[in-house]
This record gives C-alpha cells, sequence and structure tokens, in this order.
C-alpha cells in the first residue's frame, strides 16, 4: 500500500481536529442547552443618574468632591454661602429673643393686675358688707328712738315728761336719723367701689389679650426663624446617595440659583442592566419577573434582580427590515434592576441576564 504524502496527512489531521471540534462544539452546545422556561439575554449595567441642586441662591464656597469620587449617602459635597439669608437668621433670632421678652413681660403684668384686681375686689366686698351691716345698725337704732320719740312726744303734750327729757328722746332721733343717713351714703360709696373694683376685670380681659397676642407674636418670629434656619441649613449640599460624581458644572466662587446642577452622580442603589430581547420572546416576560445576574468580574456569583421596565417601541437590527428572515432581528429594551447590596456592580460592567418566565424552572448559569 502506497503511504500517504505529508500533504494528505496533514489533511487527515487537519479534517480530524475539525471533526472533533464540530463534535465537542456540537456537545458544548447540548450541555448548555437553556431549559425552557429561561430566557438569557446580554447587555451592560448602567446606573440612574442623578442632579444634585442646591434650594438656595448662594456662592459656591468649597467643593469637596470631584468627579470620578465615590461618595457616600449622607456625605458632604459642597458648601454654599449666602450673606442673606445669614443676616435673615440674625434678624429672625433677634426678633424671637425680642418678642419672648414681651412674653414675659406681659405674663409679669397680668399676674400683678390679676393679683391687685383681686385684693381690690376683696376689700371693696368687705367694706359694703360692713357698711350694710352698719346700716342695718343704725336703722335698727333709728327705729328705737322713733318709737321713743313718738311716745314721749305723748306722753310731753299730757304734760307727763318734762321739757329736758323731751327734747333729750327728740335729740337722740335725729341723731339716729342722721346715723342712718350717713349709713346709706358710706354704702353707696362701698357699691360704688366695689362696682370700680369690679371693672378691674375688664383690665384683666386686656391683659390677657395683650399676653395672648404676644405669644402670638412669639410663635411666628419662632417660626419664621425656625424657616430660615432651615433654609440656612441648605448651605451644605449631602450625598443623597451611594454613587459616584459623574461631572462638576460648577467652580468656587460661582452664584448659583436654587436648581442649579452642583453634581451629577449615579445612585448606586438604583443599578439596573439594560438587555435586547427578541421580538418572539417579548411575549414571554412580564414587570416583576425574576432575574439572576452574572458578570465577568464575580463569575460566580448570581446577584437577584428583577424586570422593572420593558420598551414599548422596539429596535432593529439592521435597522432596515424589508424580509421575515430580518424581522426577527426586531429587538425590545428591557431594564433589570439589581440588587447591589455590596456594591461590587459597577456601571459600564458587561452582564447576562437569565430571566425566568416560567414559574418552578431550575436556575441555570449561561456559559
Amino acid at each position: 500500500m502506497k503511504k500517504p504524502t505529508l500533504r494528505q496527512t496533514l489533511i487527515i489531521i487537519a479534517v480530524s481536529i475539525a471533526v472533533l471540534s464540530l463534535s465537542w462544539f456540537i456537545w458544548d452546545q447540548i450541555r448548555q442547552k437553556i431549559p425552557e422556561g429561561l430566557i438569557v439575554a446580554s447587555g451592560r449595567i448602567e446606573g440612574r443618574e442623578v442632579t444634585i441642586a442646591p434650594k438656595i441662591q448662594g456662592r459656591v464656597k468649597s467643593p469637596l468632591v470631584d468627579e470620578s469620587d465615590t461618595v457616600k449617602r449622607g456625605q458632604l459635597l459642597a458648601e454654599i454661602v449666602s450673606d442673606q439669608l445669614e443676616a435673615r437668621y440674625l434678624n429672625a433670632r433677634e426678633s424671637v429673643s425680642l418678642s419672648k421678652a414681651q412674653v414675659e413681660q406681659a405674663t409679669v403684668d397680668l399676674g400683678f393686675t390679676i393679683k391687685d384686681a383681686a385684693a381690690a375686689i376683696n376689700a371693696a366686698e368687705a367694706a359694703v358688707k360692713a357698711a350694710r351691716a352698719q346700716l342695718e345698725k343704725t336703722r335698727a337704732v333709728l327705729e328705737k328712738t322713733r318709737r321713743d320719740f313718738e311716745r314721749y312726744s305723748s306722753l310731753f303734750q299730757e304734760q307727763l315728761v318734762s321739757a329736758s327729757d323731751f327734747d333729750r328722746v327728740r335729740m337722740n332721733h335725729e341723731t339716729s336719723l342722721a346715723d342712718v343717713n350717713v349709713a346709706e351714703k358710706e354704702l353707696q360709696r362701698a357699691e360704688a367701689n366695689l362696682e370700680a373694683a369690679l371693672a378691674a376685670k375688664d383690665i384683666v380681659n386686656i391683659k390677657r389679650s395683650h399676653l395672648q397676642g404676644a405669644e402670638a407674636n412669639y410663635k411666628a418670629a419662632v417660626a419664621r426663624m425656625q424657616e430660615v434656619y432651615a433654609d440656612l441649613q441648605e448651605t451644605k449640599i449631602y450625598a443623597p446617595a451611594d454613587g459616584t460624581i459623574l461631572s462638576r458644572p460648577v467652580e468656587v466662587g460661582e452664584i448659583v440659583n436654587p436648581g442649579t446642577p452642583l453634581y451629577v452622580m449615579v445612585d448606586m442603589d438604583k443599578l439596573y442592566l439594560k438587555v435586547y430581547i427578541p421580538e418572539p420572546d417579548i411575549g414571554k416576560i412580564r414587570l416583576g419577573n425574576e432575574v439572576r445576574v452574572f458578570v465577568d468580574a464575580f463569575p460566580d456569583k448570581a446577584f437577584k434582580g428583577n424586570i422593572t421596565k420593558i420598551y414599548e417601541q422596539a429596535e432593529f437590527t439592521p435597522k432596515a427590515v424589508e424580509t421575515r428572515e430580518e424581522r426577527v432581528k426586531l429587538v425590545f429594551g428591557v431594564e433589570v434592576s439589581v440588587e447591589n447590596p455590596e456594591r461590587l456592580l459597577k456601571p459600564g460592567m458587561p452582564g447576562d441576564a437569565v430571566i425566568r418566565w416560567k414559574e418552578g424552572t431550575p436556575w441555570t448559569k449561561p456559559r
């Protein structure tokens, strides 16, 4: 038998290698076949951009971070100086101090007025009581002297008593009558004094109204101070979440208005994997479907996720679609929100998403 040439030998070896490679490829494809109920799609990790802007007008004092810096939630990023706001706060504090002093003065004034009014009313009521008692006493004496006077008048006319005795009884009657008149006038004065003392209650009410007005002014002043203080706290700009600074559009010394972007950052708590699903498979998936995400940097770790957005508009690959065969390249964008508690994932990382659209299907890692 004729021995094969070197060329023939090389051809045989190449064919053998090709057969073995094809066999291995077919076996590997069979081994890697994705079970029914799962869809595998590839994409890149992306993040939600967050614009950090002030709520007040002022001058940028000191940006503390720069582009590409990694920041933590609550980290101080910048400070803004507002001379006008600081002046308003000082004025508000002075107004609070002044209105507080007015409340204290009105409180003391009301207390003294209440105390004086109570003392005056008590004294006036006691005077009225004493005057009424005196009036009753003088009236009782008057009644006795009146009876004596009438009896002695009859006896004097009958010449049964002396003129001196009659004059004495008459003088007693006239004196008691005068005493009653004095007691009545004293009671009138006491009642007038009591009425005047009771009128002090109106002054108490006026003082109480003054105190209430002072308290209202104080509360309003405190509210204004707290409002200005809250604005003053806005001079310090903090990171709303863990993330990476993408840009810093302002420089030190610039005057910024409310809403002017100071930083643009990506929120590391809101990363997602954007993948594209072929049109024939898009009807299988739903919002909320469970997903496992795999990235090259951590090949043995599966990151949990869920489908949170399915694009309404399809995209074509290629752009011009003219035949039915080409239409199978119609794809829909899908966003998969990924849990990233350890901050292992970073924007820009390529990743594979395993989407489970049929409940109960076991997870399979793409190869």
